[in-house]
This record gives C-alpha cells, sequence and structure tokens, in this order.
C-alpha cells in the first residue's frame, strides 16, 4: 500500500526482510520466514525474544527474525510490507493512524504505562522541574505520552518544562545519569542504576496501574486480511511466551541477561519482579481502554489523535483462539466455558 511513511524506508533493509517461504530447517519442514520489528530495546518486548529464542515461533512453523527498529523507522517499514508486524507502542501507533495509517493490535505486550518518573535529587519538585530540559525519546512514543502523564499527576504542562527529543531509551537513560536532562520517564533495568544514583522516583505510573499499550504487536490491516493464518501463528507462539515469560523466572533472567545486558542478579531480579508482579496481565488481550490511554495522553498535542475511535485499532480475536488451542492442548477437550471472557 502506497503511504507517505515509505519515504523513509532504506533500500538494504527492504531486501533483508521481505517476506518469503525460507529453506527448511528441521527434517523436511519448510518455515514461513517473517521479520517482526521491536521498536526498543526494554523488557516490554520479553514475549517477542521468548517465543524466537524458546522456538514457539518455529514450533508454529514460523522462521521469524525480530530486530530493532525505531517506531518511527518500524512504522513505514510495516506499512510498506518490509517487516510483516511491528512490536511498538499505542502512542507511535495512534500518531501514525491519525495520518492515514490503518493499523491493528493483535496482542499488547505491557498493557499499563511502564513508566516511572525520575529526577536528580536537586530537582526532585514540580517548582524545580519548571524551565529544565526533560529528555524523551520521540514526540510520537509511548515514552513522550508517559512523560506528558507524568507532568500532569505533577501539575505541570508541557510548556512549563524544555523536553528533549533524544532518540532511543538508552539515550535518555544515559543523559538523565550523565546530568544533561533532569528527569525523564525510564522503568527496569535502567531504574536500578537511577536508585542506585540516588536520583528521585517522582511518579510511578506503573503503581498508578493507568491503562496503555506501551508495547504491542501490530499489523497494517492490509497484511491481516491477506495472511490471517500467518497472524494467527505469531500470536499462538506470544500467548505462549508470555506465559513463560510470567511462570518462569530463570529462563526469563536469562533472556533479559541476554538481550538487556543485565548481569547483576540483583539487578536481574529487580527488572524481573518488576515486569511480572507489576506489569503484565493475565494475558496479552488487546483492549480498547488501554489503546484509550494512549490516545488521551497524546490529544492534547495531537488533535487528530483524540479523533480516533480506540476500538478500531484492535483485534481480539486472534489471543481468543490462541488462549482457546492453549487450553484445548492441555486438557485434550474442547474448552467451552474455560475460554477467557474479555
Amino acid at each position: 500500500m502506497a503511504h507517505r511513511f515509505q519515504r523513509s524506508i532504506v533500500a538494504p533493509f527492504a531486501l533483508a526482510v521481505l517476506l518469503a517461504s525460507g529453506p527448511a530447517l528441521g527434517a523436511g519442514a519448510e518455515l514461513t520466514q517473517l521479520t517482526i520489528s521491536n521498536s526498543q530495546k526494554t523488557g516490554d518486548f520479553l514475549p517477542l525474544w521468548i517465543a524466537s529464542d524458546a522456538g514457539y515461533f518455529k514450533d508454529k512453523g514460523l522462521k521469524v527474525n525480530v530486530r530493532y527498529l525505531k517506531a518511527q523507522e518500524g512504522i513505514p517499514a510495516l506499512l510498506s510490507d518490509q517487516v510483516q508486524m511491528a512490536g511498538i507502542g499505542a502512542s507511535d501507533a495512534a500518531s501514525a493512524e491519525a495520518q492515514g495509517a490503518n493499523l491493528k493490535l493483535v496482542a499488547t505486550l505491557t498493557p499499563i504505562y511502564t513508566f516511572q518518573f525520575w529526577a536528580r535529587p536537586q530537582y526532585a519538585s514540580a517548582g524545580a522541574l519548571k524551565g529544565q530540559r526533560i529528555g524523551i525519546t520521540s514526540t510520537t512514543g509511548s515514552l513522550y505520552a508517559g512523560t506528558l502523564l507524568a507532568l500532569k499527576e505533577l501539575g505541570l504542562t508541557p510548556s512549563d518544562v524544555s523536553i528533549v527529543p533524544l532518540g532511543g531509551a538508552t539515550n535518555v537513560n544515559s543523559s538523565l545519569l550523565a546530568g544533561s536532562i533532569v528527569a525523564a520517564a525510564s522503568h527496569p533495568p535502567a531504574t536500578y542504576k537511577f536508585k542506585r544514583a540516588g536520583l528521585v522516583d517522582l511518579v510511578d505510573l506503573a503503581k498508578k496501574k493507568f491503562p496503555a499499550v506501551s508495547a504491542g504487536v501490530w499489523v497494517s490491516q492490509s497484511y491481516l486480511d491477506a495472511h490471517r493464518d500467518l497472524v494467527q501463528k505469531v500470536v499462538d507462539a506470544v500467548v505462549q511466551a508470555y506465559q513463560r515469560e510470567k511462570s518462569d523466572r530463570a529462563y526469563t533472567e536469562q533472556e533479559i541477561r541476554k538481550h538487556l545486558g543485565v548481569t547483576d542478579q540483583a539487578a536481574l531480579d529487580f527488572t524481573y519482579d518488576f515486569y511480572a508482579n507489576e506489569v503484565l496481565a493475565a494475558d496479552p488481550m488487546p483492549e480498547a481502554a488501554q489503546i484509550k490511554g494512549n490516545i488521551e495522553a497524546l490529544s492534547a498535542s495531537n488533535p487528530k489523535v483524540g479523533k480516533l475511535d480506540p476500538a478500531a485499532m484492535m483485534d481480539q480475536s486472534f489471543v481468543r483462539k490462541a488462549e482457546k488451542q492453549q487450553a484445548m492442548d492441555v486438557n485434550g477437550t474442547s474448552v467451552g466455558a474455560h475460554a477467557p471472557a474479555h
């Protein structure tokens, strides 16, 4: 589908990720090859990494390349079918939708704002923050929406501070520790270092349980219409990985170590406990209230976003079917009333 976002995609990336049927990796089995992007190197995307590393994608007949691609690049890649699905937050998706994209959320990886708003000690009050530099990744992402919400909780408006886009979350975290910004929203494992460095957690959005899609699996409507079977297989694997993340601390901490470079055991425990105990829901079911949370946070700065219908931006059928199949695999019978109600 032709779209204004496509112009920012570089050709070398396109060559690497076009949808194709890959050669057999198993004993005579032919795997379907596709690419899923993830917009940040954070624990929000653990279900995608687990699904890949634990072999859940492969079990579904898929050879999936999970690769980092910032949302500002991942959305154009998604719309031009250079990636088949994108791991992004609803804030980025809503910003794209307001410009004419047609995206569907098929699984919610993190169903609340996962951010805590941290400040250097001398700026740890609403009054001290006025006129100071606050770091964000971009003016469209979930971290930006979370920052706006945190400022609102402090009785501040965006015009009260200087909001500075810094690119990836790693840049934001490093800048706060270095002192080139005075405050920022973040989450574990970065906030473990913030705590040890004496920074102050001013607003813990995660504990407040504000609904949002900080990270989810999105697909273009055109790809969904043409490849419902492949979308279902991906969601099947993601649901399995989501439950593994919640139930298997040792394996999940191994994945955190591998993908986020966390080696300190205390930091690993701190990160796992945050996601497993504070963030994750019972399942990755998309909900309109989650998307609405992102829309409301952005609507003041982008009126077009405020006109979106959150219910039209999601499809619950894939998680429903995945959970029903999982229950059948466990029980060996039709689940009927045992299927989760949403």
